[in-house]
């Protein structure tokens, strides 16, 4: 069979985004295009191996963990490690679980078209039907993370303290299974906060501005929103300090015993941030 590079590089970089943009869905961290787009770059440059002589699964295995490591550095960067841990092997499993189901189709059912060597997948056919068929998986991983998130986390109060623009304030803040609200872009969890406690730390960096659509009981809305510099929570025995996350501003005062809804995956036993 014919390999064309050119193809080879192209459909790659683009299953490796999806790749990527799943497990920064699923982490919920905030990464930047450029870091996705440069970690995407990384794997499909990976994936001209293909060429090389065959040396064994030993190398495949090797190729795989450096490979997952350094798109891990790249998008996920080094500091904290615990960031880049989390998302290395979230990125490796998925990556073994994609090339597991490849290497099974191209055994059993051997479709025309399909090369499997050194650990990388060619495919002869249209490099958009490929990239469907990845979207469509993607999609669903969306859909069913977001289907089971809502049933993480008790009802709780926290200490929340938020730093932005040079500036720090704390509350009290809820966690309840109903206030899963999430960036669209990023996917990163957001913290809904009382307006005039927002307001005190809201950055003159219009960079980190964002519009969060949200559903409430009386329809669809928008809520304001920032990413902050970091945000520590604390309660429950255990602090939590991430960056991962963005602050939403209320339409309506809250008041009471708290001042702002967090979202439960912050602070769940198996959350993903912290």
């Amino acid at each position: 069979m014919e390999v064309y590079a050119d193809v080879l590089v192209t459909v790659n970089y683009v299953v490796d985004l999806l790749l990527l943009l799943a497990v920064v869905k699923i982490q919920g961290a905030v990464v930047s295009r450029r870091r996705l787009c440069l970690g995407a770059l990384v794997g499909a440059l990976s994936s001209l191996s293909i060429f090389l002589p065959y040396i064994g699964w030993w190398f495949q295995g090797g190729m795989k963990l450096l490979l997952a490591a350094g798109m891990g550095a790249v998008v996920f960067g080094l500091n904290p490690m615990s960031r880049f841990w989390k998302g290395f092997l979230l990125l490796l499993v998925m990556s073994f679980v994609l090339a597991g189901g490849l290497l099974a189709l191209y055994w059993f059912v051997a479709p025309v078209g399909m090369l499997y060597y050194n650990g990388v997948v060619y495919f002869d056919l249209s490099p958009l039907l490929l990239v469907g068929c990845v979207g469509g998986v993607y999609v669903i991983l969306c859909l069913l993370e977001r289907l089971f998130q809502g049933h993480k986390g008790d009802s709780r109060i926290y200490q929340v303290s938020i730093w932005a623009n040079g500036k720090t304030v704390s509350c009290k803040g809820l966690t309840d299974t109903g206030s899963s609200l999430r960036e669209p872009f990023s996917g990163a969890p957001v913290i809904v906060c009382d307006r005039e406690l927002a307001r005190k730390v809201w950055p003159n960096d219009q960079k980190s501005f964002r519009v969060i659509p949200c559903l409430t009981v009386n329809g669809a809305s928008a809520l304001e929103g920032f990413q902050p510099e970091f945000v520590r929570i604390e309660g429950n025995g255990r602090t939590i300090q991430t960056k991962d996350c963005y602050i939403a501003c209320s339409k309506q005062p809250i008041q009471g015993a708290y001042q702002a809804l967090i979202n439960p995956q912050m602070v769940g036993e198996d959350g993903l941030l912290g």
